[in-house]
């Protein structure tokens, strides 16, 4: 079995708590979308938060391989505001994401294990794929 330095699983783990507030955030966000843009923005919000229910689940499964204790803490979830505020706050957080999966990224190739690196290429692209979602609805 693949055994990661303990700096690796807690990196990993950090990932995991993102991930699991983002999942929580976007179903907040999905529930409480209002307004006359608010059906296709919250299917979006709700479509989102699966995605990164998967992404929890993913790297949660990678820390037990690893040898690690996948972490059950959730990181800070900022729910509330008009339908614009919601996806500027979701724009800002995928961003530090994007930056996050870089550095997973390479700390996997550091590790010398190219399973954890290509899950977290997969990541950062759908990260990517997110952020660009967001982007779109903001006009940018």
């Amino acid at each position: 079995m693949p055994k990661a330095s303990p700096k690796f699983i807690e990196a990993l783990n950090e990932a995991l708590t993102e991930e699991l507030a983002s999942v929580i955030q976007y179903l907040w966000d999905h529930i409480l979308a209002r307004g006359l843009e608010s059906p296709a923005i919250a299917d979006m919000f709700k479509e989102l938060s699966m995605v990164e229910m998967k992404h929890a689940y993913a790297i949660a499964e990678r820390v037990d391989l690893l040898g690690g204790v996948p972490t059950t803490a959730v990181g800070p979830i900022k729910v509330g505001g008009d339908l614009r505020e919601m996806v500027d706050t979701n724009l800002k957080l995928e961003y530090d994401a994007i930056e996050m999966y870089k550095k997973l990224v390479k700390m996997a190739e550091a590790e010398d294990d190219p399973v954890s690196r290509r899950l977290m290429e997969d990541v950062l692209g759908e990260t990517e794929e997110h952020a660009n979602k967001l982007e779109t609805v903001l006009g940018k």
